[in-house]
């Protein structure tokens, strides 16, 4: 059994901020919306979930025990905030738990770590990325949520289809009442429905279980560390697609994520495979 933990970059409304000078974002939703899938297998969960932790506690010392955990979790802009405060003199927001990580060289450390990690344990990875003006411009209902997670959906059970054969495969997130309340109203399965294929590729659903498992992050210890990777994954592919290229800096880990993308099983691309973006763009921005 494959658990696919999951996050999200940007937002789900489809009131747009303004533009946006420098570093200052103008009140309002982003144009994007990013829902990301990191999956592994369930002998995996407490192998992985160790090893965040171990370099948690080589990065941030006994803050990564002595505080709570939010204060040490890892995310994508917590990174990128951190990387710009060191090279830059900035005073961008980290949690309280970073301040060991004062220089480049323990940036570089950090960094290093959360890359091996993604090397190590090889992760299959899935990211939709919803282009909320696009759809706008083309006349569309579609939902931003529900495009994502049919999409996601889709994916993940035709790649287990064609590629994993045999396997089956669990969503796990944390506790969402957007989320939540989509499934719960039975809109899931209109835009499976609506928003998948009905041709010879229609997915196999049967081979998912059909919501995310939500987990309480007080309780599932090991699942709160895992979907810390769906997180940076979700933050990567955000600047992927804003930029229409690879993430350059370093804090983005793209060249360590890039290879766990999923590769479509016909053109084993990742684009179109691993990599979706709603609604189809057509020619998809270069992954290198």
């Amino acid at each position: 059994m494959l658990l696919f933990y999951v996050d999200e970059s940007g937002g789900t409304s489809m009131r747009f901020a303004a533009p946006t000078h420098g570093r200052t974002r103008a009140p309002g939703a982003s144009e994007l919306f990013v829902l990301s899938a990191v999956g592994v297998h369930d002998s995996s969960r407490e192998p992985l979930a160790l090893e965040l932790q171990a370099v948690k506690e080589r990065a941030f010392g006994d803050a990564a025990a002595r505080l709570e955990w939010g204060d040490t979790e890892l995310k994508g802009k917590h990174l990128a905030h951190l990387d710009h405060n060191i090279r830059d003199g900035a005073h961008d927001d980290v949690p309280a738990g970073y301040a060991a990580v004062d220089d480049l060289h323990r940036l570089h450390l950090l960094l290093r770590d959360l890359g091996q990690v993604f090397a190590k344990f090889r992760p299959l990875v899935f990211s939709v990325v919803v282009d909320k003006r696009a759809i706008l411009e083309s006349g569309s209902r579609a939902n931003p949520l529900g495009a994502a997670y049919a999409q996601l959906y889709a994916r993940v059970a035709l790649t287990l289809e064609h590629v994993n054969r045999g396997e089956g495969a669990v969503f796990v997130a944390d506790q969402q009442d957007e989320h939540e309340a989509y499934f719960k109203s039975g809109a899931m399965r209109e835009d499976l429905r609506t928003l998948t294929s009905k041709g010879k590729n229609r997915p196999n659903f049967r081979l998912l279980i059909d919501k995310p498992v939500w987990i309480d992050a007080g309780l599932s210890t090991w699942d709160r560390e895992l979907i810390q990777l769906a997180d940076l994954v979700a933050y990567a592919s955000y600047e992927w697609y804003k930029i229409r290229a690879a993430p350059a800096s370093r804090h983005f880990l793209w060249d360590k994520i890039e290879p766990c993308f999923a590769a479509h099983w016909n053109t084993t691309k990742a684009q179109g495979g691993g990599i979706i973006v709603y609604p189809d763009p057509g020619k998809y921005p270069p992954v290198r």
